[in-house]
């Protein structure tokens, strides 16, 4: 073929069938029907977008690349930066180097850096996603690139994922201030639709609803994290949204933030406005960075099994790529809450 490439999204329209319904026959799943696969598969044939055998796993030659695509959100990060070490590890133990491409959150680039995926010869791909239209890691399936999706879910790839799990990350932290007495609790979480966000809330709604007399709101904070390659990050904009929520003089006597940059700022915000942490308002991070136990009071904050997120990522990509050809995985790491001063008051 000359000119543009056909796409996942051209098949579908083609079709007029949708892209996860093609996406599904291309990689021989369940859920469509044998007439349905079989004009996918024709389709796929006619218009050259990749070579299908009869099977209806998408062909592709053996990579002759010792490389390994890893696609990260930010490269400032702690939780990518973390990621990337236990990934170039277990890579490294099993002869592949990395070639790493940072989205910044752009749907637009996220496609740029899939269609050079799919035209290198990279040997697989793990990828933490933009979580807009699914359709360019679609493509890079479609184009037989073994693939593993990390922290951020999308239920339509047919590829193998693993993740913390969030939403009982969530739900400790919040059962935990419970448990201290706490009843008015704020939840401070970024302003991102991304399925860890998600299930953040889904957890602290959860842990809410189970004691009758807690109440409390989740404020969404609006960041630029993504605006430049700086590291700026989060800790201003939750002060701020601090210093609002304390503008409105509504009752409260805890804080669970999606990330222990969010509980910098709100600590910092309190402190100034004369509220001591833990006595008067008991305060729970997330992340667990690495200066969270060295803050005043040292702060409680929900671990996450980074590395073993990681390491579990490439043994997944590393049998895919030796040709295991079995269902996707979907594996959650359960998260730890360490529990330190600023949630547990003086006994």
């Amino acid at each position: 073929m000359t000119g543009r490439r056909t796409t996942l999204g051209d098949l579908a329209a083609g079709l007029g069938l949708s892209t996860n319904t093609v996406s599904r026959a291309l990689a021989g799943k369940d859920g469509v029907s044998d007439r349905t696969r079989s004009l996918v598969l024709d389709e796929a044939r006619r218009t050259g977008y990749l070579p299908v055998p009869e099977s209806g796993q998408p062909g592709r030659p053996e990579p002759r690349s010792r490389t390994v695509a890893v696609t990260i959100p930010s490269a400032t990060h702690t939780f990518s930066a973390e990621l990337i070490g236990a990934i170039e590890a277990g890579a490294r133990s099993a002869g592949y180097s990395l070639d790493i491409f940072t989205t910044e959150e752009s749907e637009r680039e996220e496609q740029q850096i899939a269609r050079r995926i799919v035209d290198s010869d990279l040997a697989g791909a793990i990828v933490i996603p933009v979580q807009g239209r699914p359709e360019p890691w679609a493509d890079v399936l479609a184009a037989g690139v073994p693939l593993v999706v990390a922290s951020r879910e999308v239920p339509e790839l047919p590829c193998d994922f693993v993740t913390a799990d969030n939403v009982a990350g969530s739900y400790a932290a919040v059962r935990h201030l419970l448990a201290q007495g706490c009843r008015r609790i704020v939840q401070f979480e970024e302003d991102l639709a991304i399925s860890t966000i998600g299930n953040r809330r889904e957890g602290y709604a959860r842990a809410m609803a189970e004691v009758p007399d807690a109440a409390g709101e989740t404020i969404l904070v609006p960041t630029r994290r993504f605006e430049t390659a700086e590291p700026r990050w989060r800790a201003t904009e939750a002060h701020r949204a601090c210093l609002t929520l304390l503008d409105r003089q509504q009752p409260f006597d805890a804080i669970v933030a999606g990330d222990d940059h969010f509980a910098l700022g709100a600590l910092a915000a309190l402190t100034e406005r004369g509220l001591r942490v833990p006595d008067q308002v008991r305060l729970v991070g997330y992340g667990d960075h690495a200066y969270s136990p060295w803050l005043n009071p040292a702060l409680t904050s929900v671990r996450i099994p980074t590395r073993l997120i990681g390491e579990l990522a490439v043994s997944l990509l590393l049998k895919r790529i030796g040709g295991d050809a079995g269902a996707p995985v979907r594996r959650q790491l359960k998260p730890e809450l360490i529990i330190r001063r600023s949630s547990v008051a003086a006994g």
